[in-house]
């Protein structure tokens, strides 16, 4: 169980101070899989960073009964100098997980190969994506929160990651925060909109996407194609 207790929050810029939280109070029901839809700029960042206890609000408070996970695939917490291997380890070991099964699992889900034992200051960045996705899935928490990004890499590593996190929250609650509707509609059954700092009262899915895409600024409308105009070069013979 996730609760949200009256967090406010405010950032302070050269326009002033803006209050991108607004005294938002609500409780995540174990099973029942959230999405909270919202714009760029409506707090969603901040909201997830909150909701896993990676940043305090300004007012109010978080209540969390059984584990939550940290962002998926969030690699804040990875350390460029260490190698893949001592970062699953000692993440693992933080989390009271067991270390051997989660370096296995990560090792395998990642396919870095070698590279899994070079520093994470070598890797590209699909390479660290995948990393700290595996570890995401790796450790089993009861809540999992999303920040936009529920699988990554090519194709076929992106189908994998939909299917482990799939298994996953089959035994846990899934928050997903973003921007657009394409993961919510694959895990989530109801819906919130995230506007002006509030959240808005949950609803079916289906009907909370509908009532976010009309609030959404139309795209501007196509400039229609300028006709070709052609110039006929009339030569005289002297």
């Amino acid at each position: 169980m996730l609760e949200l207790r009256h967090i406010s929050k405010s950032f302070r810029s050269r326009k002033g101070v803006k209050r991108v939280l607004d005294d938002i109070s609500f409780t995540f029901r174990e099973g029942e899989n959230m999405a909270i839809l919202g714009g760029n700029g409506s707090g969603k960042s901040t909201l997830v960073r909150m909701m896993c206890g990676m940043e305090l609000p300004d007012s109010g408070g978080v209540r969390r009964e059984g584990s939550v996970s940290f962002p998926l695939g969030f690699a804040g917490a990875i350390s460029p100098s260490m190698t893949g291997r001592d970062n699953v380890r000692f993440v693992a070991r933080i989390y009271g997980a067991n270390v051997p099964q989660v370096e296995r699992f990560v090792y395998e889900f990642s396919e870095l190969g070698r590279a899994y034992d070079l520093p994470v200051a070598t890797y590209a960045n699909s390479m660290r994506a995948r990393l700290s996705y595996g570890l995401s899935m790796a450790l089993k928490f009861d809540v999992y929160v999303a920040d936009e990004m529920v699988a990554v890499g090519d194709p076929a590593f992106k189908r994998k990651c939909l299917e482990v996190f799939a298994e996953r929250a089959r035994n846990a609650t899934v928050i997903i925060v973003s921007s657009v509707t394409t993961s919510p509609q694959r895990f989530c059954q109801s819906g919130m909109i995230l506007e002006n700092g509030r959240l808005g009262e949950p609803l079916p899915l289906a009907e909370a996407i509908a009532r976010y895409g009309a609030a959404q600024p139309a795209a501007p409308a196509a400039a229609a194609p300028t006709a070709a105009v052609s110039t006929a070069t009339v030569s005289t013979a002297a």
